[in-house]
């Protein structure tokens, strides 16, 4: 009788457990994932930062969530060294309302623009003889920027020829929207810079400083429309397109950007403009800088680009120096780019390519053996 008794009590025990766990195992029961940072270069490291709180007394033995990532996060050990595909899952036992945090590294491998959004938690009850799940979204957005090639002994012979023409016999002249400060007036100030207000302060004439701006301005063109070309030789022209922009803009030139490239994250959007190519005017600010990262970041290799012959055909500007980076360089686009000198702009054109181009070694045309 005894044993009935005990047996009973225990199948109502295990009754009530799994009862209990199946109404109220996801109740208070929460799990967050960001990224450490919005923004990266190629080769960064940041890490996925883990939350998973319970709110209720009754406790956890077994959770297990499970996240999609990018192929392109590559998570690592302390050491750096690279973990299983799998490392983007984390296993928890947590007990009555308490909170888990983790830190977990990884290593940006690629650019561009990456998401956590879904993903799904397991969990059990405490003699494991049942499991439950449910789907959950999140909210985490990573924005990868191309690597810069500082480092690459070719960029040097890149500058050598470029310099001259981008940052040499450059007019200086004052930028009135970018305000330094005041100095007295000097016999040679322009009465337009004369601060009225500043000047009744100080009861003597007090003019207006303005930053420097560079006359000379520079166009970096990135062209992406040889589909043929393999995936390594694109990412290596927008590596130097961001290097590029970095570099003129530390030397304050004005600088604009130029892509028949796609925007990635305008198709998944569903944006009009997506379909078009991007410029972005001439800027030599910092926030400029990271606008044309940020273009750069987003671009969608696997799209039909228009034809930079097109392009070039309607530039007309000659207080602008041109520099065309690509992979193609087909008669089209050496005629278009060749016309830009009969018309008097001045312009580069480097070509990326895997194999020697002995015809493109000129001034103006350099070839960017990789």
């Amino acid at each position: 009788m005894p044993l009935l008794i005990l047996g009973a009590i225990l199948l109502l025990l295990l009754f009530l457990q799994n009862y209990g766990y199946k109404a109220l195992w996801d109740k208070g029961l929460s799990y967050t994932a960001q990224f450490s940072a919005k923004e990266a270069f190629e080769g960064d490291r940041l890490f996925l930062r883990e939350e998973l709180v319970n709110r209720k007394f009754l406790p956890l033995p077994w959770v297990f969530v499970k996240l999609q990532t990018s192929e392109h996060i590559s998570f690592v050990d302390a050491q750096g060294e690279p973990l299983s595909e799998s490392a983007s899952n984390s296993l928890y036992a947590i007990m009555s309302y308490t909170a888990i945090r983790r830190r977990k590294p990884f290593i940006c491998l690629k650019r561009g623009a990456y998401n956590l959004r879904t993903g799904n938690l397991t969990a059990s009850n405490l003699l494991h003889t049942y499991e439950y799940n449910k789907d959950f979204r999140l909210r985490g957005e990573l924005l990868v920027f191309p690597k810069l090639l500082e480092d690459c002994e070719k960029i040097d012979l890149i500058y050598k020829q470029l310099d001259a023409s981008v940052l040499s016999n450059r007019l200086i002249n004052p930028d009135p929207f970018e305000f330094r400060g005041l100095r007295e007036y000097q016999p040679t100030d322009p009465l337009r810079s004369v601060n009225f207000k500043a000047t009744a302060v100080a009861q003597q004439l007090m003019v207006n400083i303005h930053a420097p701006t560079a006359a000379q301005r520079l166009v970096i063109a990135l062209n992406l429309e040889d589909m043929n070309a393999p995936a390594q030789l694109h990412e290596q022209c927008i590596r130097l397109s961001a290097t590029l922009a970095k570099h003129y803009i530390s030397q304050d030139a004005g600088v604009g950007f130029y892509t028949n490239g796609r925007d990635l994250i305008g198709q998944r959007l569903g944006e009009p403009r997506a379909d078009k190519a991007t410029f972005l005017q001439v800027s030599n600010s910092p926030r400029h800088l990271y606008d044309i990262y940020e273009c750069l970041a987003r671009i969608n290799l696997g799209v039909k680009c228009a034809s930079m012959a097109d392009y070039i055909n309607q530039l007309t500007d000659k207080e602008q120096v041109y520099i065309f980076i690509s992979s193609y360089y087909k008669a089209d686009l050496i005629q278009a780019f060749q016309g830009l000198g009969e018309r008097g702009i001045e312009a580069f054109l480097i070509v990326a390519t895997t194999e020697p181009i002995d015809f493109l070694e000129t001034d103006r045309m350099v070839m960017w053996n990789l």
